[in-house]
């Protein structure tokens, strides 16, 4: 028999998840460039994967920094990018361009990328996670929130 404390902590997690959850669904982008119901479960999958990402990096424009900077419209910029974030002197120098190959290669392992970087993360996630976290970043590009929203006007 589970306890009340126990029930109501369940309870409270359960909650937590669905409002994170909530959270990153109304701030989605519009999917119109490609309605496919493939493309769209991807998209899903990567907001979820974003989940693990989401204590340390906010994703929307104008948003301020957590642990970690702002990841919004992150793919195809150059990495310590925003001149209010703190970054380590070896991701600063580092000259990389977080495109998908690179971001591929952050998220599996950062320290193999970036020798002296202060991320701390310890990747769990599959390849098709990897897949779907990375698209779904992509439709938050400037670019693709553009074309979408101008396939979808209001």
């Amino acid at each position: 028999m589970k306890t009340p404390i126990a029930h109501s902590t369940m309870r409270t997690a359960l909650l937590s998840g669905l409002l994170a959850l909530a959270g990153l669904a109304a701030a989605a982008p519009a999917e119109a460039s490609d309605p496919s119901p493939d493309a769209a479960r991807q998209l899903l999958r990567g907001r979820i994967a974003f989940l693990r990402c989401a204590a340390c990096h906010s994703l929307q424009p104008g948003e301020p920094h957590k642990t970690g900077p702002n990841l919004a419209g992150v793919l195809d910029q150059p990495a310590a990018r925003h001149t209010d974030f703190s970054y380590t002197a070896g991701l600063r120098q580092s000259g990389l361009q977080w495109d998908a190959a690179t971001l591929r290669r952050w998220i599996s392992k950062p320290s193999d990328l970036v020798p002296a970087t202060s991320m701390a993360y310890a990747n769990t996630l599959g390849e098709a996670e990897l897949d779907a976290l990375i698209a779904y970043l992509a439709s938050l590009r400037p670019a693709a929130a553009a074309a979408a929203s101008s396939a979808n006007p209001p």
